[in-house]
């Protein structure tokens, strides 16, 4: 990075939960190229795992959340950030909310995976989406896809329910060694559906499986939002290995 060159600095949303957002961050310095150590981002991280679950069961549990997200995001900017990232997907329904309340740039991790399909496997026209309930129910990613003339394709309720499962046993804390092979057979499911990549919008997910744990791309929204932060903090144009 030129020396004479501003680098932004990033404010993160997070504990959504605790080891993906350390995953987010640890991604962000891992992708980074770096000639020293001033090279690194800059981070503000706001790493709070006492937001109410996002599998939103009422409408008060809804503006509880809604509203504890705005207030940390002010106090973010306020502390110096230049844009902010939300490292968990399902918090995403609340981005429009967080976006109105804050005058810096938000890096939208749905908008940034479904544009990184785009760019890098223009030729993928039926994408398997891997994230919890009530991300699948808010419509966020298949919205998106939908605009970008992609098909999707959601898991069935039985594999879905064993998604859940294994997304919360992670937030929980327990051992994630022994939840590749579950994993791995809900996005095996979603290519017997048809599935010619699949999205882990989850940021849970790509703790427990990588892409080359399947025969077709497996898109990762951790990785996504890590380098669109390291690009948007220091202006770099970084390089995809797919």
């Amino acid at each position: 990075m030129s020396k004479n060159k501003k680098q932004f600095i990033g404010g993160v949303l997070g504990g959504m939960g605790p080891l993906a957002t350390v995953d987010f961050m640890s991604s962000v310095i891992s992708l980074n190229p770096i000639e020293t150590e001033k090279d690194h981002i800059h981070l503000i991280v706001d790493q709070n795992p006492h937001v109410p679950n996002r599998q939103i069961k009422t409408p008060a549990q809804r503006k509880k959340i809604s509203s504890l997200l705005m207030d940390r995001a002010i106090k973010l900017e306020a502390a110096g950030a230049d844009f902010l990232v939300m490292p968990c997907n399902t918090a995403h329904m609340f981005a429009d909310a967080i976006k109105k309340v804050i005058n810096i740039p938000f890096l939208h991790i749905v908008e940034e995976t479904v544009a990184e399909i785009l760019c890098y496997h223009s030729e993928k026209t039926t994408v398997g989406i891997m994230a919890t309930s009530a991300c699948l129910t808010s419509m966020i990613y298949q919205d998106g896809l939908i605009n970008a003339n992609r098909k999707f394709i959601v898991p069935s309720d039985c594999f879905q329910e064993k998604c859940m499962e294994i997304i919360f046993s992670i937030k929980d804390g327990r051992d994630i060694k022994f939840m590749q092979n579950e994993m791995q057979e809900i996005a095996e499911h979603l290519i017997t559906m048809g599935a010619e990549i699949i999205i882990a919008g989850c940021t849970e997910i790509p703790l427990v499986i990588k892409d080359n744990d399947i025969n077709i791309p497996l898109i990762s929204s951790t990785e996504v939002l890590a380098l669109k932060t390291i690009e948007f903090a220091t202006g770099k144009d970084l390089k995809r290995v797919y």
